[in-house]
Order: structure tokens, then sequence, then C-alpha cells
């Protein structure tokens, strides 16, 4: 079993996973954490903050067990971009003239 993170091994700006992707830690309270989830997709201006573009969650003691440090190379793409799959149109050949 992994050892879980402990509320004093969080800071501002340091970065952990969970199982729903990579995080940013933005605030440390006396009990609580608070962190904004790094989604690949979004314009990267969207987390400069505070205040920021998107929503930040908040981890409270049980929440932080589930936590691990993030590795300092983005090794995968949790984005689901890499799933897309893109495929021409199929052609119809000449349209029919309208009426038929």
């Amino acid at each position: 079993m992994e050892a879980t993170m402990d509320h004093s091994e969080f800071r501002i700006g340091m970065e952990f996973m969970t199982a729903s992707g990579r995080w940013r830690c933005t605030d440390v309270g006396s009990r609580v954490i608070a962190a904004i989830r790094l989604d690949l997709d979004h314009d990267p201006a969207w987390y400069n903050g505070p205040p920021y573009a998107v929503v930040e969650h908040i981890f409270d003691e049980y929440g932080m067990e589930d936590c691990d440090p993030a590795p300092a190379e983005r090794a995968f793409d949790d984005s689901g971009k890499a799933g897309i799959v893109i495929r021409p149109r199929l052609s119809r050949g000449p349209s029919a003239p309208e009426g038929r």
C-alpha cells in the first residue's frame, strides 16, 4: 500500500495527483487545502491567479489521503484527445437536383 500525503506535505503551487488527474495546490488552511484541476484542454492562462478562471476544490483530511506527489515531468495526457478518432466524410457522389 502506498503512503498517503499528509497535510504538512502540501505547499502553495505544488502539483499532486489523484485518480481524476493532476492538481495544483492554491491554498493551505489549518485543516484543508484548496486546489485547481489542471486539465490540458484549458488555456494555460486560466491557471494564473488568484483569482482563477477555473473552480477551486477543497480537500479535507480524507481527500488528502487519496493524493500522491506528481512527477516533475508529465508523462500522460488526461485530456482525452488521444482517444479521438477523426474520419473523413463519406462522399455521396453528385448531388441530386432538388425536387426529386
